[in-house]
């Protein structure tokens, strides 16, 4: 009986010992940073832009050439940069990717139909940027648009830099596209 009164006794003591008096003096961060849950209640994730965006085009060209265009964030597709601060917090922004559907016609007769996103530009510039980067704009060179061609001008950028990449895209009017890098870097002595 008296072991089994011991045994009851070292419970009590035990069960009086757990009541948290321990965390009752501390910030809610040190209790976090005690159980190593302050990196997850501190990382903050942000999405640019917040909601889908979508601008359709529909224009009509005085020579002759028409473009229904369809310019939209894909939601599934992002690019993330990490922004620490101070406090050991973490900012994760999530910049969505753009796409734009296209149909040119000339006279009422479809040329092409296609889509503008920055897998058609791979070629003019390496990996590493393009896993990063993302599409600005997309938009009808109307100067520089003749009577057998239609140029539309778009632009790449990685987020939080300077670094981008402009582009002209002709389409003609048997349906030949031509892609050309613009340089918009100037030289000054």
């Amino acid at each position: 009986m008296s072991k089994l009164l011991i045994l009851f006794l070292f419970f009590i003591i035990t069960l009086a010992s757990c009541d948290g008096r321990d965390h009752a003096y501390k910030n809610n961060e040190a209790v976090l940073r005690d159980s190593n849950l302050l990196k997850s209640f501190s990382n903050r994730i942000t999405c640019n832009p917040k909601q889908a965006v979508e601008i359709i085009t529909d224009t009509i060209l005085s020579n002759g050439f028409k473009i229904k265009m369809r310019y939209h964030s894909v939601s599934n597709d992002y690019v993330v940069t990490l922004n620490k601060s101070e406090n050991d917090s973490t900012a994760e922004v999530h910049y969505h990717n753009f796409q734009s559907h296209f149909q040119v016609s000339k006279n009422n007769t479809v040329i092409i139909e296609d889509i503008i996103d920055k897998r058609l530009f791979y070629e003019f510039e390496s990996p590493v940027f393009w896993k990063k980067a993302i599409m600005q704009y997309v938009w009808i060179d109307y100067e520089a648009s003749s009577e057998t061609s239609l140029n539309l001008k778009t632009s790449f950028r990685k987020p939080n830099s300077s670094n981008y990449k402009d582009f002209s895209i002709s389409i003609y009017e048997d349906g030949f596209v031509a892609i050309k890098e613009i340089n918009l870097h100037s030289n000054t002595i």
